[in-house]
């Protein structure tokens, strides 16, 4: 067996204090349910910001959830290959969800940039309902996957604990839905009412940049204790 093998052995089976493990379910917990409500809340801002353009109906809304769907799907897809990649230790994966957030931040405040040169691109396509998938594709798949990357390392990152898998996984994946229900009540009884829709994308951004820096700083402090 070769040394790298031979320390990655020792990285998995390192025995971790129950404490800590809990502390860190919590931490997985917090970053789902935080990437899920910005998910949310993209997505119900995006038939605000698309409407000068195309217009408000069940074509629009179609289109979007399909969209956003389609790019958490992928964002998923690769996130999985790149925890088994790069997040192999809880120092790593701190370190890889740090740069995915930050992405995740920076082009999620460009959606109005995207939307305001994508939406003149199409005025003149015939056949409507593709000039709305055509819109909503170019501003919004790779925002939201960009987002659909996070839950995978997170899920990697957890099951790293040591705690039991399939309570691990419940545990993630119904944080993950909550902060979807959570962002969806709060974008449609509140942020709407309150703030305007470029306030609210870039708010986005901000507590994306914000996860960004905090996990920066936990993966710098760990590396340096």
């Amino acid at each position: 067996m070769s040394q790298s093998t031979t320390g990655n052995a020792e990285v998995q089976t390192r025995t971790i204090a129950p404490s800590t493990a809990l502390l860190g379910l919590i931490v997985a917990n917090a970053t789902v349910f935080t990437s899920s409500f910005c998910i949310m809340v993209i997505e119900l801002v995006a038939g605000r910001l698309i409407a000068p353009f195309v217009g408000s109906s069940l074509y629009t809304w179609t289109s979007i959830i399909g969209i956003v769907l389609a790019g958490i799907a992928g964002g998923n897809y690769l996130g999985g290959r790149i925890a088994d990649r790069y997040a192999i230790n809880n120092q790593r994966a701190k370190r890889t969800l740090c740069i995915l957030f930050l992405l995740a931040g920076v082009i999620a405040a460009g959606i109005g940039i995207y939307n305001q040169i994508v939406g003149p691109l199409f005025a003149e396509l015939s056949f409507f309902r593709l000039r709305i998938a055509l819109h909503v594709t170019l501003v919004f798949f790779i925002p939201c996957a960009m987002l659909g990357l996070i839950s995978p390392v997170v899920a990697k990152m957890a099951l790293d604990l040591g705690r039991q898998t399939g309570r691990t996984m419940g545990s993630v994946y119904a944080w993950g839905v909550v902060g979807s229900i959570f962002g969806t009540f709060m974008t449609g009884f509140y942020f709407v009412a309150v703030m305007k829709t470029s306030t609210i994308v870039l708010s986005v951004a901000g507590v994306l940049l914000a996860v960004a820096v905090l996990y920066g700083l936990a993966s710098m402090s760990r590396s340096s204790s």
